[in-house]
């Protein structure tokens, strides 16, 4: 049971507009932080008697007793923190004894991409389907890292192809960018295929993409191609953001190191923006200590 001073503040939340969901999960929070005060000084919680070492050791308690997800830690010590600021405006507390409290450091998750076996059996689908537009989709969104809606933006002026190169270019991309990204060969000939069938590959401002309504610019038309191959690959269903991630994944895998020239394929100005690509996961560690007995 909640004290009445946590009731008046998630009572205070609900007025506020805050969601269902959010109100039920600091008043777990709460509820936790009683109970546990309770079991630690056998008393009912009071807002005045809390100090910043309790809060503290209700911390290491989750951490190290009961093996809480550091996730819901940062969680419940965030409802804390904004229960004692309510406190402190309404008397009950002199302090936030919560304030000054650090949440855990998160593990940084690198974005999902396809494995290499994946993308393969991926990109095998989308050839056996013998669309040559869904397959020159795949290529350019695998092979460059565009966003969906740069993919969706292009014209036939937007690509350029010789002989030996070929490159596409990004008039307005996020924050309003402008950017070139150069075309592997692979991407060159699948595109070239569909634009061969283009009804008109000679005019510039035309659309790239075509559907059975003419231009194709809804996102979801993407989507729903993607997991249609994903389907026919046997791959779990995937959006078109995972295209982007494995192209940058594939990109410095390729170029080890080089996140000046990622970030510059992908459109990002600040380096901090890919540095997530370097992340190593668990199977990464394990491959790395495995070479440290060799």
């Amino acid at each position: 049971m909640l004290s009445p001073h946590i009731e008046a503040w998630l009572a205070r939340l609900d007025q506020d507009g805050k969601s269902r969901h959010t109100i039920a999960a600091y008043g777990r929070a709460l509820r936790h932080f009683s109970a546990w005060n309770r079991a630690h000084y056998q008393e009912e919680f009071d807002p005045a008697r809390i100090i910043p070492r309790d809060v503290v050791d209700w911390k290491s308690h989750q951490q190290t007793r009961e093996k809480a997800a550091p996730r819901t830690i940062n969680q419940r010590l965030a409802a804390l923190s904004l229960f004692f600021a309510f406190a402190v405006t309404q008397g009950l507390a002199k302090v936030n004894p919560a304030a000054g409290i650090k949440a855990l450091r998160l593990p940084i998750r690198k974005p999902k991409a396809l494995t290499e076996t994946a993308f393969r059996r991926l990109l095998r689908a989308g050839q056996a389907g013998g669309n040559l537009r869904d397959y020159a989709i795949i290529e350019t969104l695998a092979g460059t890292g565009l966003r969906v809606q740069e993919l969706l933006d292009l014209e036939i002026g937007d690509v350029v192809m010789q002989p030996r190169s070929g490159w596409v270019v990004v008039r307005e991309g996020k924050h309003g960018g402008y950017r070139e990204v150069p075309l592997t060969a692979n991407v060159r000939q699948a595109l070239a295929a569909w634009l061969r069938l283009h009804p008109t590959p000679e005019e510039s401002t035309a659309s790239l993409w075509l559907g059975q309504r003419g231009s194709l610019r809804d996102r979801s038309a993407i989507k729903r191609l993607l997991e249609k191959y994903a389907a026919a690959a046997g791959l779990a269903p995937f959006g078109p953001h995972a295209l982007r991630h494995t192209f940058a994944t594939r990109y410095l895998r390729a170029n080890p190191g080089d996140l000046r020239g990622l970030a510059a394929l992908l459109g990002h100005a600040n380096l901090k923006t890919v540095m997530v690509y370097t992340e190593p996961d668990m199977n990464d560690l394990v491959e790395r200590m495995e070479q440290v007995d060799t």
